[in-house]
This record gives structure tokens, sequence and C-alpha cells, in this order.
């Protein structure tokens, strides 16, 4: 049976917060210069570790450093894929031309998908109870999103600069 949880977020911020039933249930909290973040969901708290800006693997800790899981990154295809611990693979792209759309799924249990619309969006799939998944789906579009803004300001200077 598919469920849907909401989700907020400010427009110049990256802290999400998660909402299941109307009551807030978790958060993605990223930090401000780089692509690090926490996540806590049911009072279990996730960090996420990226090793600098444009590197295309993120590590999965808890809060005893044990490693939950990888996400590798493809800048060019826009797709993501998370291996977590003893589960099936899990696939993330968008599916619109606007990116405010995308699927994270193994295609067989888990299958979320996300709508986003100025700061706020839904999740609605099946295992949306696995909040590792749930909150997963949430880092990588922020990542891309963050990768984009740098790419669109690396541009801008160029332009600039070069007086083009």
């Amino acid at each position: 049976m598919e469920k849907v949880v909401n989700w907020t977020k400010g427009i110049f911020d990256s802290s999400y917060q998660i909402f299941c039933n109307g009551q807030i249930c978790g958060n993605l909290m990223f930090e401000t210069w780089n692509n690090n973040a926490l996540g806590i969901m049911s009072q279990k708290n996730y960090h996420f570790k990226c090793n600098g800006w444009f590197n295309t693997t993120t590590t999965i800790y808890d809060d005893t450093h044990a490693v939950l899981g990888t996400i590798q990154f493809n800048f060019w295809q826009l797709r993501a894929v998370a291996s977590l611990k003893d589960e099936t693979p899990l696939s993330w792209n968008y599916t619109n031309s606007w990116l405010s759309q995308w699927t994270i799924s193994n295609y067989q249990n888990t299958n979320l998908q996300y709508k986003a619309n100025s700061g706020t969006g839904t999740v609605i799939g099946q295992n949306i109870d696995h909040e590792l998944a749930l909150i997963v789906g949430l880092y990588i579009k922020e990542f891309f999103a963050r990768i984009l803004v740098a790419f669109i300001m690396f541009v801008a200077i160029m332009v600039i600069v070069r007086g083009v």
C-alpha cells in the first residue's frame, strides 16, 4: 500500500523537515560549505560524509561510525546509485526535465517517487517506512542542486571576468 510523506525546505536553505501524518518525523541538515549532512529519523542519526565538492562518492555512517552504505554519483547523467549494507542497490534518477520529480528504487520492494514545488514536496511509494532510503533520496537531490548552482556561478564568473 502506498503512503505519503511531505517535506519542506527553505528556498535558499539546505535543511529539510520531513512530515509523517502532519507531524515532524525527520530532518536532513547540510553543512554550509560542503556536502556533508546529518539526517535524523525515528531518533536515529545518519551521517553523510563527502570528501570534497566534486567527489563522486558519499559514505553514510551511523552514530557509532559504522558504515551503512555509499552513494556513487554520475554527474553527466544526473543519476546515482545508493548501495546500502545488506540490501539491493537503490537507483536514483530525475523523471522530468524540470528536475522537480525523481525516484529512488531497487525495482523490488522499494520504489519512492518524489515531487518538489518551490520548497515543499511529497514522497509517495512502496516501503516508505524505509527511512534511510527516504533520506538518501532527498540527500542526492540536494547534492545535485548544489553542484548545479556551483556550475552556474562558475559560468557567471567566467562571463564577467572574460567580458563575454
